[in-house]
């Protein structure tokens, strides 16, 4: 009895623990106000402070921050900073302020831990040129920033400025607010803010009562929104162009290569249309299965045989064994055995194919190619133009992305020298008229036939051909008998049918075992074997393959404390 009151004392402390933790552990805070004092200068900048009442709950709070963000204004330059009243020198030690002038200013008040316990944090700096020139002198400051992840209850925006300069109007705030306007000063007061809610500021006062001139950032504005009008249309025109007369010179080029083959439409066929070796008609075709067609034709050749295996945790492996026949063998035969077997090596598991054909492929494809063209069914001229074709679309790719990037950013950068911004804005656009071009060539390089009439020809037959080994292996021809299935099976293998080929003849059942596949058991009910092995070898072909300055606001930034 005392076993188990312990046992379940103990759960029960663990479970309190869990459940108890992240209430222990949680950790908010909010401000109670967030005040913000906005004294204009005769010279168009303005003196903020800020002073912000952070009430912490839960752990251990050891910093706040600050960050100023200078967006539209000509600099922000870090004053002083207080904690609770009391003025804090520079440094990262608890009771310091750390500062890292740029833009955003970054302001982080460190403090030793506290927690359930309310402070204030206030930082006061020189914004300058905050005064927008226009049909008024505006100021438009964004006085809560936009980034805090805490609520405010209450914000005081005050705002004083020079006896020479005249209000226009009312100043205003962005949200619901109430005014409450003196002689020296105006005071605004607004509660309520949710998470990232920012507050924005806009005073208008008569021209020339705070500045004479607009502030840098200004005029840098209205720059290059002069250069960005007289430029970007200077460049689309260029890129339209260059896509216009390239266009047509890429037509002109196509035609001028075009062939009259009068190819008849793709017909499917029962019968192959010669004895050609499967890996051949593959290369003829561009399957990136040929292969596998050869493997299985070596296979029924008694060149090769495979073992069915079974590995560690029940898995089946299925080795590839050469045999010593002293068969003659054609070149891309035998480059395939010296690819895939290693010296004095009889055995490899198939799974293994593709990598190693992938690093010694030339041995395969070459003398492949070589035959094609013995056959006259590849047209070694063409083939020279297409890898040219590719070659010079993709390096053309490659200049006028470039080129394009180039002129955008040295573009960007002379927006006080119009006709400078011009010129790279056609730089430009032509290059993005090039880059377009080179797509369209690189497609056209990419379904550039390099087969002769006569290869042309046998590729559309021998398509048929495939055409009607996918039908019967869907179950829409007439029966078939089941010797169809290894008279056939490098054909489909080749044309990456072999999955599907060896289904249909599993459902049709009574097809016995190729006599160069060795199975871990006998009889037709292991044709699933058969089924795994072609699905591996389609698998493998696949891996081998082939107005006054805007509408923005001054100011911003985030704001929190952790």
């Amino acid at each position: 009895m005392t076993r188990k009151l312990s046992i379940s004392f103990i759960i029960t402390l663990l479970i309190s623990l869990f459940v108890a933790n992240p209430v222990l552990a949680a950790k908010s805070y909010y401000a109670e106000r967030f005040d913000v004092q906005i004294d204009l200068q005769e010279n168009g900048s303005a003196i903020v402070t800020e002073t912000v009442e952070f009430h912490f709950i839960g752990e251990p709070f050891t910093f706040a921050f600050r960050e100023i963000s200078a967006q539209e204004t000509d600099g922000i330059t870090f004053l002083d900073a207080s904690m609770d009243g009391v003025p804090m020198s520079l440094g990262t030690q608890a009771g310091q302020v750390e500062v890292k002038a740029g833009d955003p200013l970054k302001v982080t008040w460190h403090f030793s831990p506290t927690s359930d316990a309310a402070h204030v944090f206030t930082v006061r700096y020189r914004a300058d040129g905050v005064i927008r020139k226009g049909d008024a002198d505006t100021m438009i400051w964004r006085a809560i920033p936009e980034d805090h992840d805490y609520s405010i209850s209450s914000s005081t925006i005050t705002l004083t400025y020079p006896s020479q300069a005249t209000l226009l109007e009312q100043p205003t705030l962005s949200r619901l607010y109430e005014s409450n306007p003196t002689d020296e000063r105006i005071i605004l007061t607004s509660s309520g803010l949710a998470e990232d809610e920012d507050l924005i500021l806009t005073a208008r006062f008569t021209p020339n009562s705070l500045a004479q001139f607009p502030p840098q950032w200004q005029t840098q504005k209205e720059q290059n929104d002069a250069a960005s009008s007289r430029a970007l249309p200077v460049g689309f025109i260029a890129g339209i162009a260059t896509i216009v007369l390239g266009g047509f010179g890429l037509f002109t080029y196509t035609r001028a290569n075009e062939r009259d083959l009068n190819l008849n439409t793709i017909v499917s066929t029962a019968i192959p249309p010669s004895d050609e070796p499967p890996a051949v008609i593959g290369k003829l075709t561009s399957q990136p299965h040929s292969f596998m067609g050869t493997i299985f034709d070596l296979a029924q050749r008694g060149i090769l045989e495979v073992q069915e295996q079974t590995g560690h945790w029940g898995t089946k492996n299925h080795m590839l064994i050469r045999k010593e026949t002293g068969t003659s063998l054609r070149p891309h035969e035998q480059g395939l055995l010296n690819a895939l077997f290693q010296a004095d090596e009889t055995q490899m598991n198939m799974n293994q194919v593709a990598a190693r054909l992938a690093t010694k492929n030339k041995l395969f494809d070459e003398p492949l190619e070589q035959e094609l063209i013995q056959r006259g069914w590849l047209d070694v001229e063409r083939k020279q133009k297409r890898i040219k074709l590719l070659a010079m679309s993709v390096i053309t790719m490659f200049i006028t992305l470039m080129l394009f990037v180039a002129s955008m950013f040295l573009g960007s950068g002379s927006s006080s020298n119009i006709n400078l911004a011009v010129l790279f804005a056609g730089i430009a656009g032509i290059s993005a008229g090039v880059f377009i071009l080179s797509i369209a060539l690189l497609v056209y390089a990419m379904i550039f036939s390099e087969l002769t009439p006569s290869g042309e020809e046998q590729s559309a037959r021998w398509k048929g051909f495939a055409e009607y080994l996918k039908q019967a292996s869907k179950g829409k021809e007439p029966a078939i008998s089941s010797d169809y299935f290894e008279r056939y099976l490098a054909y489909a293998a080749v044309f990456g049918l072999g999955t599907s080929w060896a289904k249909y003849f599993q459902n049709l059942g009574g097809v016995p075992l190729p006599i160069w596949f060795q199975a871990t058991a006998g009889g037709d009910a292991d044709f699933s074997a058969m089924v795994a092995i072609m699905s591996a070898s389609d698998s493998a072909g696949a891996s081998s393959g082939g107005d006054g300055g805007g509408g923005g606001s001054s100011g911003g930034g985030s704001s929190g404390a952790g």
